[in-house]
């Protein structure tokens, strides 16, 4: 159980959804809640909190060794990305974790209680022409089962691609796919449905 977590957000909705996820499972004493990174000095005189969630957005346009160093917080505190946009792929590694909105509240509760760095993270690896084609195809609105026709592949393998390419690029959301795959040249805004 952690002592203190701090959530750095500037969405008292998603604020108070992850203090009540938090609090009715007993993971930490206290949460500290921050719009941005300038609210740390205020809420963090003596104590400091012994995990951290923040929306990458809220590091202003700097990197997460950067911000540790101006606020004085160890490197062994974990971070943990809250993510619900699209962000660069360089993004999903500063974080020792990261949960989305749309992820269970089992899996945001393991990510929360794991301390550990990812053993593998993939974000920085390139998808296969393959991944290329299954993720164009999901992209024109076909279904699981469309798509393997088109690719004479069986559905399962479709599937197994999607996870291939979900966990590559860190992005869960056909929207957010559509715009990793148009800012990465695998197709263009007239090809998605």
């Amino acid at each position: 159980m952690y002592k203190i977590i701090a959530i750095i957000e500037k969405s008292n909705i998603i604020k108070e959804g992850l203090t009540h996820l938090l609090k009715s499972h007993n993971v930490c004493s206290q949460i500290a809640k921050l719009d941005s990174i300038d609210d740390w000095f205020f809420i963090f005189k003596d104590e400091k909190p012994d995990l951290v969630i923040i929306n990458p957005d809220r590091l202003k346009d700097t990197d997460l060794d950067k911000m540790r160093q101006k606020i004085g917080i160890s490197d062994r505190i974990p971070f943990i990305g809250l993510m619900y946009q699209y962000f660069d792929r360089e993004i999903y590694g500063m974080f020792t974790s990261t949960i989305y909105i749309t992820d269970t509240e089992d899996i945001i509760l393991s990510r929360i209680r794991n301390k550990q760095k990812k053993e593998q993270d993939t974000t920085g690896e390139k998808l296969t022409d393959r991944e290329k084609d299954v993720l164009k195809l999901l992209l024109k609105g076909l279904s699981n089962k469309e798509v393997a026709d088109k690719l004479a592949i069986s559905p399962h393998t479709v599937i197994s691609h999607r996870k291939n390419i979900v966990e590559k690029t860190g992005i869960r959301s056909l929207s957010g796919l559509a715009i990793y795959a148009i800012l990465n040249n695998i197709t263009n805004m007239d090809e998605i449905n």
